[in-house]
């Protein structure tokens, strides 16, 4: 029971319960995590091999973007494929020229004809990607550290060719910056984390997973303990990648999502909450550059000269689609934070965040829904065929009894961290 009756329970309503169940599926899970750091690891010990263009020249190696706030969601609908975005810093002169970084890079990932990674890998705009057969990508970024600028602020390095071309370019970027600056924005509140975690154990008991051959990784922070402004955050990457499937060009970039949803973190109680403010902010934003008729220009916080809105948005059209898309995003949600029953509440889930997680999270729904009914543990939302869900150390102790009832947890389950 809640002993704070204005205090209310984060996952407690069915929209909250829903909208986790959908990021839990969605999201970076601690296998893949683990999977993810273990490859991150052996990448980098391969760069620094003898005989490699870059042997002893890689001064750290370490995540950026989502990767480093915990934010990774898989990149498409229907199925699991992760970009996993890395930084390898480089003992290499600032004035090497762009197309010649790359193309080092390139040469002491991809190695000898025959060598693990010769197949994998492909060279891109910035960064040297490894596909692996899962779906997994590593995205490697060169960069050179600039001495007189904040801590780890470096040049990377824009380059389309093997060969010079007239829009190569060196760019003052400082990631891990950012993430240091978001993460200090987005503390997790100790209730969400526990309502959250619980339905993180509630998903791992309802599936086997694959075992996978994976390193040993340091004791190191859970996975799961995320704010409910890092859950929103991945909703709304999940949601932009449904609106853009099918579209042509750049997308939002997810850094420019981060940046506001950092500044607008910590104002809510609930999960759906927190995401409809979120929403709402980010349809202001856009609704103020767009009647001044201007590009909105975001920079990075933590490195002025780090603008993330560089390649997008191309133009005005596509800055004005996005807003088309958050203003129906945001009538979308308030619409299911409403009298909305549990068929309308699917309906709209799946326009918003795809078919597959919907489903399974409506599932897990009526399953959790009708135990807490048997055991006395609910209470009906009059008219709306819906329950409130109990609390989550009720849904803790539920959880545990099914787990010695299912099966087993693989021993290569583990929850890293999200910022290592």
């Amino acid at each position: 029971m809640n002993s704070f009756p204005n205090l209310r329970l984060p996952l407690s309503e069915p929209i909250d319960f829903l909208l986790a169940d959908v990021a839990i599926r969605v999201q970076l899970s601690s296998t893949h995590h683990a999977l993810a750091v273990s490859r991150y690891a052996t990448v980098n010990k391969w760069i620094e091999r003898p005989g490699s263009p870059l042997q002893d020249r890689v001064e750290i190696f370490y995540p950026q973007g989502s990767m480093a706030i915990g934010a990774t969601i898989a990149s498409k609908l229907e199925y699991d494929e992760f970009d996993i975005d890395l930084i390898a810093q480089l003992d290499l002169p600032d004035d090497t020229p762009p197309h010649q970084m790359l193309n080092i890079l390139e040469a002491a990932i991809r190695g000898e004809p025959g060598s693990r990674y010769y197949d994998m890998t492909e060279r891109c705009t910035r960064c040297v990607q490894v596909r692996y057969a899962d779906g997994m990508h590593l995205d490697v970024t060169p960069m050179v550290r600039i001495p007189l600028l904040a801590e780890r602020c470096g040049f990377i390095f824009h380059a389309r060719h093997r060969h010079a071309g007239v829009d190569d370019r060196r760019i003052v970027a400082n990631p891990w910056g950012f993430a240091q600056w978001f993460i200090a924005l987005t503390p997790a509140e100790r209730r969400f984390v526990e309502a959250f975690d619980a339905r993180v154990a509630a998903y791992a008991n309802t599936i086997v997973l694959a075992e996978a051959e994976v390193e040993p990784v340091p004791d190191l922070c859970p996975v799961h303990e995320k704010s409910m402004a890092v859950i929103a955050l991945q909703l709304l990457k999940r949601w932009r990648n449904v609106q853009y499937d099918q579209r042509e060009g750049r997308f939002p970039p997810s850094v420019v999502l981060a940046k506001f949803v950092a500044d607008n973190a910590n104002r809510t109680q609930t999960l759906s909450e927190e995401l409809l403010h979120q929403a709402q902010q980010l349809k202001l934003v856009f609704e103020q550059a767009q009647r001044c008729r201007e590009k909105i220009v975001v920079r990075n916080p933590a490195c002025e000269s780090d603008v993330f809105t560089d390649r997008w948005p191309e133009c005005l059209e596509a800055q004005d689609l996005f807003l088309t898309d958050l203003t129906t995003l945001v009538r979308k949600l308030e619409l299911l934070r409403g009298d909305c029953d549990l068929a309308t509440m699917q309906h709209l889930l799946s326009e918003l965040f795809g078919e597959r997680p919907t489903l399974e999270a409506i599932k897990s729904y009526n399953r959790e829904a009708g135990r807490a009914i048997v055991e006395g543990r609910s209470r009906h939302i009059a008219g709306s065929g819906r329950f409130e869900m109990p609390s989550a150390p009720a849904v803790a102790a539920v959880t545990s009894t099914l787990a010695t009832t299912s099966h087993a947890t693989p021993k290569h389950t583990y929850f890293g961290s999200t910022t290592e």
